[in-house]
């Protein structure tokens, strides 16, 4: 899928857990076992202490479902599903799953398994038409560079073990496929979306209806779906971002293996509840599902499965999943021999920063895949810093970050920094970046990559002048280390467009309007705008030329777009470039 990039976030650290006094605290060096407390306890304590996790984390809604000898022993909803509207978060609320997804279709897959429609160890590419492949692809199989050989390799359960070697968004031609399959643990939803068109064409249907048969009705997930239900309208929670903003809805109408399901924490609990239980599945089968295929980290005692990550620890073995489509973070975790479990589903940016005391509090054990992911606990001095900031302005950052950077070096560190600047831009907090990043500047003097961080803020901003002073700076500086001249080059080559757009006549750039897919150019007043299909900005934007084909939008500095013409100077496609050195391409209607 073509798109600009969204960065993402993989988050770096994580602290350790405090817990207070109403959930088990653990003296140092003291195994996290199991809660033996009955489940109307545990559900009590949780009830008191949610709603004061979610005020602190920054988290509007969330809901939970406890398992207790494979049965929902409890459900609670808190919170409201939209920060503005204040509509309280309910049973029925819908939540989107986002890659908790991928072992509920795994899930369905291993019904296939024991119907004989498809076999684990089938080459993916004798199940789907050359030209599906080809299409997804974006080129020939017989392509120059492509791994024609590995892609034949591949199978269901190279996919549904993520150790496919296919990629997780990254596009390049020739597609990239990073290892022969069944070497490595690579996540991949790439790799479940082709196991999904195989068998779309092996039944003939469509994955939503085939789930609604085979999983949805089997199990009564009556609140749940692969695509978008209009009665979900009045029922969705909204997601946050990572500054309490609501978004609007993401409506899939075509179901998607790894991330389309919607539902409840209870719904979800139920799929949990027949993965314990060994409902839907033949004994064989199901211990299949649940056998280690591939290493994730040793280390941490973490391997993948069929669909599911496991974990070994003190209280034997677990299954688990995240979530985590960047508005809804989600997680799933349960010890398939004691039969207890926990599903909870939160609708913000910051849900699976709340992980270990939710999982501490409704079962004990550990979240070692929040771990092994890095996320950050709530209440971490990043998190603190970043909302003092936020929620009182730029002069905070000055004033905090002497004694704050002293008692936590990790607000200065490469992984802190990472966090902060993302987190700061975002938010376009611009003064308190440049606050932030002045103070780093001052501690790493010589460091060509900060001031370059620096530099942008500025851009950012709109004080040119600053920026190019101190891009020119961070050119001369002796550490190198990090640093990318190209972005220099790019920024500077913006800054330029901005202030010296090139001259073009009225009737050549009448000549680049057009529909070139899912990118959209419309020439008014002498101008030329833009949009693009499904990205959050609505609204057209103005492209400013930088040279006879090539325009830049304003304040996206990372981003070029250059007009393919014919020899008769009429455009055919629009190229789209990236600072990285990706490139795609939109063919004119």
């Amino acid at each position: 899928m073509n798109r600009e990039p969204a960065v993402r976030i993989v988050f770096l650290s994580v602290l350790l857990l405090a817990l207070v006094s109403a959930s088990p605290v653990l003296a140092a060096g003291a195994r996290p076992l199991l809660l033996d407390r009955d489940a109307k306890k545990v559900a009590a304590d949780l009830e008191a202490a949610i709603p004061g996790l979610l005020e602190k984390g920054h988290v509007p809604g969330l809901q939970i479902a406890l398992i207790r000898d494979g049965k929902i022993a409890w459900s609670g909803a808190f919170g409201v599903t939209n920060a503005v509207s204040r509509e309280p978060v309910t049973s029925e609320t819908i939540f989107e799953a986002a890659s908790l997804t991928k072992p509920f279709f795994a899930y369905f897959a291993m019904k296939l398994v024991d119907e004989g429609v498809i076999d684990l160890d089938t080459p993916l590419v004798k199940y789907v038409l050359r030209e599906e492949i080809e299409k997804g692809l974006g080129h020939s199989i017989d392509l120059e560079g492509f791994r024609r050989d590995w892609l034949e390799k591949i199978t269901a359960r190279h996919v549904l073990s993520h150790s496919s070697g296919l990629p997780h968004g990254e596009r390049d031609t020739p597609f990239p496929i990073f290892f022969e399959p069944g070497t490595q643990y690579k996540y991949s939803a790439e790799g479940y979306f082709f196991l999904q068109k195989a068998i779309e064409r092996l039944k003939g249907q469509k994955l939503d209806a085939l789930m609604k048969e085979y999983v949805l009705d089997p199990l009564g997930m009556t609140r749940s779906a692969l695509v978008w239900q209009d009665s979900y309208e009045k029922t969705m929670a909204n997601g946050h971002d990572a500054f309490g903003a609501p978004q609007d809805f993401r409506k899939y109408t075509e179901a998607h293996s790894a991330a389309s399901l919607y539902t409840t924490a209870s719904d979800y609990a139920r799929f949990v509840c027949a993965v314990l239980n060994g409902e839907g599945l033949k004994k064989k089968t199901l211990e299949e599902m649940l056998t280690p295929q591939i290493v994730v980290d040793k280390d941490k005692g973490l391997k993948w499965s069929i669909g599911f990550s496991l974990q070994t620890d003190e209280n034997g073995v677990a299954f688990w999943q995240w979530g985590d489509y960047g508005i809804f973070r989600n997680y799933i975790l349960a010890y398939p021999k004691q039969k207890t479990g926990v599903v909870y589903l939160a609708n913000s940016f910051y849900g699976l920063d709340l992980c270990h005391e939710l999982v501490a509090r409704s079962i004990g054990g550990e979240a070692r895949g929040v771990e092994f992911l890095e996320y950050r606990q709530y209440d971490s001095p990043i998190y603190s810093f970043i909302w003092a900031v936020l929620e009182q302005g730029p002069g905070t950052a000055e004033r905090l970050l002497p004694t704050m950077a002293a008692e936590h070096p990790e607000l200065i560190s490469d992984k802190g920094i990472e966090t902060i600047v993302w987190l700061l831009r975002e938010g376009q907090r611009y003064d308190g970046l440049i606050a932030y990043l002045r103070f780093v500047a001052d501690k790493r003097p010589t460091s060509a990559a900060v001031h370059a961080e620096l530099a942008r803020a500025y851009l950012q901003k709109g004080d040119f002048a600053n920026a190019k002073s101190t891009f020119a700076k961070a050119v001369e500086l002796p550490d190198k280390e990090d640093f990318d001249s190209t972005s220099v080059d790019w920024a500077m080559s913006y800054i330029k467009a901005i202030e010296e757009p090139a001259a073009l006549p009225a009737d050549q750039l009448q000549k680049l309007a057009g529909d070139y897919g899912a990118r959209h150019i419309k020439f008014e007043n002498g101008k030329l705008f833009y949009l693009r299909d499904g990205v959050a900005t609505k609204d057209y934007r103005e492209l400013i030329p930088l040279s006879q084909d090539t325009f830049i939008i304003k304040e996206l500095s990372y981003f070029r777009m250059r007009f393919v013409l014919d020899a008769s100077g009429m455009p055919t496609k629009i190229i789209g470039m990236y600072e990285g050195g990706q490139t795609d391409e939109s063919v004119r209607n």
